[in-house]
């Protein structure tokens, strides 16, 4: 009797030691905001996941965790279980050189934070025009070169049901894919791109354009998406 009291003691006390060591505020901040382009200020319209990576690491710490989680595919983000504190966040791996972007000092200590990454896409495609006669779907665009060293390789249309549209959907359906590879910038910038879809059963789909240079994540650059009724 007396050992099972003194066992009943010790746990009890654990138990509250331990209580009052996890005591910790749940994580209530929030952290937004979006990458664009540096020049047009568009968003970069990208996949998700394996689109943009958004990684916070807590200010005060040697080897801090990092916490990952991907962008949105309208290259928006929006994390709402942050700890009040102060972060380093990074936008990475996305359809843009690394080089541009620089980290961003974060203080949610007392107040959520809205924030922007101005970045150096691969690629931009302009004036694409997504239209739907009968059961085709047709996409006309042009493709500019930016400042970076990466070079466009392919472009193509993308149409699916699910508004999770990119190149590796399942089930994705494509255009002919235009091979861009040895052909010069002016070659490109000067083609008016017309790509389409033909014999889509009657439904909802979404579409959009990819265009792909030659960087080593196979990232493409898209345009926005857009939703397509085929009557």
């Amino acid at each position: 009797m007396k050992k099972s009291l003194i066992f009943s003691l010790i746990a009890g006390m654990f138990l509250l030691y331990s209580c009052e060591l996890d005591n910790y505020d749940p994580p209530t901040m929030t952290i937004e905001g979006k990458v664009v382009d540096e020049v047009t200020g568009e968003n970069i319209y990208t996949q998700q996941p394996n689109g943009i990576k958004i990684r916070f690491l807590e200010d005060g710490f040697a080897n801090p965790i990092p916490y990952d989680f991907w962008a949105m595919s309208d290259g928006t983000f929006r994390c709402t279980k942050v700890f009040a504190a102060k972060y380093k966040v990074y936008a990475l791996e996305g359809p843009f050189e690394d080089s541009s972007v620089e980290h961003l000092n974060v203080d949610v200590t007392k107040n959520n934070q809205t924030i922007e990454f101005r970045v150096e896409p691969y690629a931009r495609l302009k004036n694409v025009n997504i239209t739907v006669t009968g059961n085709t779907v047709q996409a006309n665009y042009n493709i500019e070169f930016t400042t970076s060293s990466r070079v466009p390789t392919r472009s193509v249309l993308l149409v699916h049901e699910s508004v999770h549209l990119h190149q590796t959907t399942v089930g994705v359906k494509r255009s002919a894919v235009n091979n861009l590879t040895g052909k010069t910038q002016q070659e490109i910038e000067s083609t008016a791109f017309q790509d389409q879809i033909t014999g889509l059963a009657p439904g909802t789909y979404y579409a959009r354009v990819g265009v792909l240079t030659d960087n080593y994540l196979n990232r493409y650059n898209y345009s926005p998406i857009v939703k397509i009724v085929i009557q």
